[in-house]
């Protein structure tokens, strides 16, 4: 999953992303507030359904619209040092990193117990967990799979999470880690 000088990424959404604007960017993803993108472009596409329903619930796009875009952007090597941490795999460390970003006051303890590297990165780079990210970690923290720290109860979670069903995301963090990305297209898809 490592990032290489003029690698191509895709953003699905309901509207095309020519220019990241991180203020725009919501909190409990993943890996924290940040610009989402994906290595495979058949992946991108399939999240522009679910982008497409909050828009419409938020009243951001129209009821009527059937469509949405997938955005590609070409990644080049920061000139200075940048902070990017990738998980390897989808592992005990991955879903506590999930747990603190998604239910933040639950997974306090958790905190201690994660790399100090992951909270000073501008990417990060990871699996992705699916569409039951919220009640899978929210029964984790609130120890129906065991104790949080105990290696049943990560793996349950881990296991009910299917990280192994989707590629990758590469989160970009920072007006740094953006500035990185270079716009290629948009291309419209209906869906």
């Amino acid at each position: 999953m490592k990032l290489k000088d003029g690698m191509l990424l895709y953003h699905g959404s309901y509207t095309a992303m020519e220019k990241i604007d991180l203020g725009l960017c919501r909190q409990g993803k993943d890996f924290g507030k940040g610009f989402y993108l994906t290595s495979n472009p058949l992946q991108a596409r399939s999240f522009i359904k679910s982008s497409l329903n909050k828009a419409i619930n938020l009243g951001l796009a129209p009821l009527s619209q059937n469509y949405g875009y997938v955005s590609s952007f070409e990644y080049h090597t920061p000139v200075s040092p940048m902070g990017i941490y990738e998980f390897k795999s989808a592992d005990k460390e991955w879903l506590w990193f999930i747990s603190q970003n998604r239910k933040r006051r639950l997974a306090q303890i958790l905190i201690p117990f994660i790399s100090e590297d992951v909270f000073k990165a501008e990417i990060i780079i990871g699996k992705i967990a699916n569409d039951t990210t919220n009640p899978v970690i929210t029964a984790y923290l609130n120890g129906l799979y065991g104790d949080v720290a105990s290696e049943r109860a990560v793996k349950t979670a881990i296991e009910q999470l299917m990280p192994d069903h989707l590629d990758d995301q590469f989160s970009f963090l920072t007006d740094k880690s953006k500035d990185c990305l270079v716009f290629r297209e948009a291309r419209k898809y209906v869906v």
